[in-house]
């Protein structure tokens, strides 16, 4: 005997047929269920449901950031906002930093390239540079 012939039912299986039951149970729901969710007035509904428990629990989280803050200045430790406030502090402080660092690296660069063109000079020059200038005495300038 096979099982078509039967209907699907196994005498050597009892649980095969509540197997089968809720399996098409389990398909009917999911199909059902998503053809709700897919709709404009579901997620209206489920819109509506957030915005009044945001709404509700609202008080409460003000109650227990309160709280917080308070037990935190207790046990002398920073609050959430205090941290923030550091850690902006740190990112301009940061800023200034790479600005300097940039600016001091622009100032190595002309300096250096300074360098190069002293040393990029005749020698003959460099060594005119060395030989003091003739000056005139002042007993030149009188007499003349």
């Amino acid at each position: 005997m096979s099982q078509n012939a039967t209907g699907g039912f196994d005498p050597n299986d009892p649980l095969g047929t509540w197997r089968t039951i809720r399996d098409a149970n389990l398909d009917a729901w999911a199909k059902g269920m998503t053809s709700l969710v897919n709709t404009e007035v579901f997620s209206k509904a489920i819109g509506m449901q957030l915005d009044t428990l945001l709404a509700a629990s609202a008080p409460a989280q003000k109650a227990v950031q309160q709280y917080m803050e308070t037990y935190l200045a207790q046990v002398n430790m920073p609050s959430r906002a205090e941290v923030v406030s550091l850690a902006a502090r740190m990112t301009n402080i940061e800023l200034r930093l790479d600005d300097m660092q940039a600016q001091l690296d622009d100032v190595l660069s002309a300096i250096r390239a300074l360098g190069s063109v002293q040393a990029a000079q005749p020698v003959d020059a460099s060594a005119e540079e060395a030989k003091p200038a003739n000056r005139r005495s002042r007993k030149q300038t009188t007499e003349s």
